[in-house]
């Protein structure tokens, strides 16, 4: 069905905006089997560049492939360069580019957003500065001069900038939503403590909130990474936990331990499904929720229209009663905390040292961000995927179209801001016209209040993303260590009271040391020292909130 859409549309975007798509005379040429037929000369004066374009399989087969599609064409035809595109698959790039740098194929530009490879291959001296070639990217330079957070964190310890990133929109990632029906079923108030939280999680797993004579509900969920949303709760991050303490970053193995003993008490009391290490992915958990089982979801990576929309529509499908509600990170012995917040300032690309001609290389970045090519790629095609609403941005008439049609273009420009125009914020996806989705709007504002609060402490003295990277031989321990502790600690919350939360944190620290996790606290202290003035620290994640909170009015 797309694909009978897109030919007639295809016709009417030639007759009708044939100025905004201005290559599609030359489109229709190049969209055969080679470029080169109808366009050598032209080709021929461009600058050659490869570009690695993330894979998530996202290209319908209707559109054709990550290689060539009516966007490759669009960005051939229009653009200064002509960039080969290389698809990665997004779950195995890390695997995929060190093969690619090691047998010397990796392409000129490396869109990839895992820190630790990008650091990697910085290390191994296989980056090329951006300094030089700034002058040939103007619109990435003037994103700088506003965000001067970028240049930060691109820069490497050399003083020389290799990274290039993007500004998104700051949004709760990590939430608990909560059931308030079970609640007012039972009696009971909105958690503020944890030591609150986990009565009611017990509650709603013995008390039969859904009154249908059964113990089949589950209090809380702590499968896959929502075992790292709730360690938030105790100020530990996902993965991590670095924390400051008189002026110095220390491992905090207090509250692991506080973290781990709550879980422990969870999985003790009944209040979890006691299967949970089998949900390997998260799915039962949701599952759970969707179908009323599950009174607070730990949502650990929340896609906001998504969820208000659809899935908050199945469980009231399968549960017409249920009542849910966005729950604030309850108090903690160590004070409260916001859960993980999107990565307002990410970095997605670098520059191949091996690069033959890094002038177009950079001339393919300015152009992506030039700002008409940045609204095709984000929005996809005026008056075909979208139109111009009321407040001045596009509505979405059709969104499995847009979808199918328009909804991989982005990854074209994986460095491409959101967060810098208001109409692509999350509150503006919303119709508030629409009774469901003006309901959805409602919760995310309200959870936005509640999770991007600069009263409450951000878990972690910076975002996973702006830790320092770290050696190779480090990254080693680290790695090790990670498997080894959390294996430990598993142990500990399914062996009931035959293995202490205390034995098993006194049996983390063992591993770690003998490991050589001091030689980590060490660099890490050695890197703060010697960037806390100049890094992009938690404190930094308020200022971009504010920034953004004052482009949304």
């Amino acid at each position: 069905m797309m694909r009978n859409s897109w030919k007639k549309l295809a016709g009417v975007s030639l007759l009708a905006a044939g100025l905004a798509i201005g290559g599609c005379s030359s489109e229709k040429e190049a969209g055969g089997t080679q470029a080169a037929g109808g366009g050598v000369s032209a080709a021929a004066a461009k600058g050659q560049v490869s570009v690695v374009v993330q894979d998530r399989g996202s290209v319908a087969s209707t559109e054709g492939s990550y290689e060539s599609n009516r966007w490759t064409k669009w960005i051939k035809d229009t653009g200064p360069v002509d960039p080969t595109f290389v698809p990665v698959l997004r779950s195995e790039s890390k695997k995929l580019l060190n093969m690619m740098f090691a047998s010397g194929s990796a392409p000129d530009i490396i869109n990839e957003t895992n820190a630790a490879f990008r650091n990697n291959i910085y290390e191994q001296k296989q980056l090329l500065p951006l300094d030089d070639l700034l002058q040939y990217m103007p619109n990435y330079k003037a994103l700088m001069d506003e965000y001067p957070q970028l240049k930060q964190v691109g820069t490497k310890p050399d003083g020389k900038l290799y990274e290039m990133g993007r500004v998104n929109e700051a949004n709760p990632l990590h939430i608990l939503f909560i059931r308030t029906d079970w609640l007012k079923e039972l009696g009971l108030e909105m958690p503020k403590t944890t030591e609150e939280l986990l009565q009611v999680a017990q509650a709603f797993a013995d008390k039969d909130p859904d009154k249908n004579g059964k113990r089949d509900t589950y209090g809380i969920n702590i499968s896959y990474y929502s075992d790292g949303a709730v360690n938030e709760l105790f100020g530990i991050q996902q993965e991590h936990s670095w924390g400051l303490q008189d002026g110095k970053i220390v491992r905090q193995w207090d509250k692991e331990l506080a973290a781990l003993t709550f879980k422990k008490q969870l999985y003790e009391q009944g209040a979890i499904d006691r299967d949970y290490i089998s949900d390997k992915d998260g799915t039962k958990a949701k599952q759970d929720f969707l179908t009323g089982k599950l009174g607070i979801y730990v949502n650990y990576s929340v896609s906001w229209f998504e969820f208000t929309t659809k899935d908050l529509v199945t469980l009231k499908g399968n549960v017409p009663t249920a009542v849910v509600e966005p729950l604030a990170y309850p108090k903690s012995p160590f004070g409260q905390y916001t859960g993980a917040i999107d990565n307002p300032i990410q970095m997605t690309t670098v520059f191949n040292a091996n690069t033959k001609n890094p002038q177009a290389a950079a001339e393919y970045i300015n152009f992506i961000l030039e700002p008409s090519t940045t609204e095709m790629l984000l929005k996809g095609e005026k008056g075909v995927h979208w139109t111009e609403g009321d407040n001045g941005c596009a509505v979405i008439p059709d969104a499995d179209k847009w979808q199918t049609e328009a909804g991989y273009a982005g990854g074209y420009g994986l460095f491409l801001s959101r967060g810098t125009d208001k109409c692509n914020f999350v509150a503006n996806q919303f119709d508030p016209g629409d009774p469901v989705q003006k309901e959805g709007l409602d919760m995310y504002l309200k959870a936005k209040d509640m999770y991007l609060d600069p009263t409450k402490e951000y878990p972690g003295f910076t975002l996973g993303d702006h830790i320092p990277g770290l050696s190779s031989d480090l990254d080693v321990i680290r790695t090790n260590t990670l498997k080894e502790i959390t294996d430990i600690y598993v142990k500990a919350v399914v062996n009931g009271k035959g293995y202490s939360a205390e034995q098993a944190v006194k049996d983390a620290k063992a591993a770690w040391e003998k490991a050589g996790g001091q030689k980590i606290i060490d660099f890490m202290n050695e890197w703060y020292e010697t960037n806390k003035d100049t890094a992009f620290l938690s404190d930094d994640i308020w200022t971009i909130v504010e920034q953004q909170k004052e482009l949304a009015k």
